[in-house]
């Protein structure tokens, strides 16, 4: 297996601010609002913050955590910022370390076998986080409720 070797990813305190927000934002989130969601088919608040924790776990660490184990045990939100705390403590390590990101992973989802180097991981971690902030942010609009701009440098 070969590797390749790419520059250090400078996204850290960006990423770190976006982590941030997400927890910011369960402020304005009603407790009775936690599992809303503008239709049955689609994933409420809990849902949408223990899918973003599990799946920086899944990528991360190749345990497989089962969203549906760790839905089953966020019952509020103190519950969603220790998730986001830990997980994010995982992505920073993760980061922080070009060992980390230059090193191919290989393995096999639905049949298919993948090599990512740890930068495509990362960049997919990322886009994804964003992806369901945005969910976050239009369900709070769905709901009425004003909510802080989100700044960047």
């Amino acid at each position: 297996m070969t590797t390749a070797t790419f520059a250090t990813l400078d996204i850290g305190e960006q990423w770190k601010r976006l982590n941030q927000t997400l927890i910011d934002l369960l402020e304005y989130i009603p407790d009775d609002k936690l599992d809303w969601s503008p239709r049955e088919d689609m994933w409420g608040f809990r849902e949408i913050i223990s899918h973003v924790t599990s799946t920086r776990g899944n990528w991360l660490s190749r345990e497989g955590n089962d969203r549906e184990a760790i839905l089953a045990t966020v019952k509020g939100k103190d519950d969603i910022r220790r998730l986001l705390n830990e997980s994010w403590e995982r992505v920073e390590a993760f980061l922080s370390e070009q060992r980390y990101l230059d090193r191919a992973y290989e393995g096999e989802r639905g049949g298919q076998q993948y090599s990512y180097s740890g930068h495509w991981i990362a960049f997919h971690l990322l886009e994804h986080d964003v992806h369901h902030r945005a969910d976050v942010f239009h369900y709070l609009a769905l709901l009425g409720i004003e909510h802080p701009e989100v700044g960047t440098p």
